[in-house]
């Protein structure tokens, strides 16, 4: 049975008990932030209507853990930080398993995150072991505060390979995405830097947010060429011809959902991409982008693991439906070129 949206008050009372969940929950490493995280980017993820509940497999969280901390176990110093060289410390105890077994495969395999994904033996040896950490610690932790359990996410049962997300809790989920990952973010972040082990290697240091979880101006040379040859040299929104000034454009924003997908990434004349800027594309655009990513889907993935890059076009399709979602909900306006901005009608979804 379809079961249409929470109420207001109903949501209200999530973002409640999300609060008391960061504020007074106990945190011994960095997994429930991470787990929290990953919740939330795969109710984006995952087509789901109204209220009706979603169930997530294990190993799928298992695979947001590995992306997540693929980048956090470089060594802090890599990027020009200061003297001190390390990888920092995620947890008040023994050394965080999944972190040492990413490390570990990291440094074995390769270290680009899709050639291990190529290897099915060490990903899949990876996958169960970052999962059984994941069903022995966070899952059927997280809700835990002093004196109670909340359950509000799902039902606390213990075991199993699964957890299925309570009605309404993937519509929140897609709904506040910003807000909760920003959120856990923040205090995974502060979790990290107030450590004991880290105040040598961190000392000062003001870009640990962006260290950890990454930033809009991460190097994206290595999709010029590819995006330059597709587009015949000219500009994806203006199809003017693109000079040395040409920008490597997120179409849906990373401001609105910071996670580099190979197939949301066009190249952009300089005006354009200065006056797009954090907007979504209005719909002929986003049309474009569409059809593009139809018709050349071979080359495109094949291309993307050249160059090492994560894909799913699947993934990046939900994440441009739940993007236009958030404007149409909002009566937004979406960037129509010349610096023009429009309201965002409904043939977008005809499109999604």
């Amino acid at each position: 049975m379809k079961l249409g949206p929470p109420s207001p008050e109903e949501q209200v009372r999530f973002l409640e008990n999300f609060q008391t969940l960061l504020s007074e929950g106990q945190f011994t490493s960095t997994y429930k932030f991470a787990l929290l995280v990953a919740l939330a980017d795969i109710a984006v993820e995952t087509p789901v209507d109204g209220g009706t509940p979603l169930e997530i497999p294990v190993r799928r969280i298992a695979e947001k853990f590995v992306a997540y901390y693929w980048d956090q176990v470089a060594p802090w110093a890599s990027a020009g930080r200061g003297s001190a060289v390390g990888i920092l410390t995620q947890n008040t105890g023994q050394p965080a398993t999944i972190l040492k077994r990413v490390h570990e495969v990291r440094e074995s395999v390769s270290p680009y995150r899709i050639d291990v994904r190529r290897d099915p033996e060490a990903w899949r040896a990876l996958l169960a072991s970052v999962g059984h950490v994941v069903k022995a610690m966070p899952l059927w932790k997280l809700q835990r505060v002093p004196g109670r359990t909340l359950d509000f996410l799902y039902e606390n049962v213990g075991r199993g390979n699964s957890v299925t997300l309570k009605p309404g809790v993937a519509f929140h989920l897609r709904r506040f995405h910003p807000l909760i990952v920003g959120m856990a973010r923040a205090a995974w972040a502060d979790f990290v830097r107030k450590l004991r082990a880290n105040r040598q290697l961190l000392g000062q240091a003001t870009d640990l947010h962006s260290f950890l979880f990454g930033t809009e101006r991460t190097d994206l040379k290595d999709f010029r060429p590819l995006l330059r040859d597709l587009q015949e040299g000219v500009c994806f929104y203006c199809a003017k011809s693109l000079g040395r000034d040409s920008a490597v454009d997120h179409l849906v924003p990373w401001s609105r959902y910071p996670v580099d997908l190979a197939h949301n990434f066009v190249l952009a004349d300089a005006r354009c991409n200065a006056g797009k800027s954090d907007f979504l594309p209005d719909v002929p655009f986003l049309e474009r982008w569409v059809r593009r990513n139809d018709e050349h889907r071979a080359t495109l993935a094949k291309r993307f693991e050249e160059i090492h890059v994560p894909h799913d076009l699947a993934a990046s399709l939900q994440i441009a439906t739940w993007a236009y979602e958030q404007v149409e909900r909002s009566g937004g306006r979406v960037w129509a070129l010349d610096g023009k901005y429009v309201p965002l009608g409904t043939g977008w979804r005809g499109v999604l």
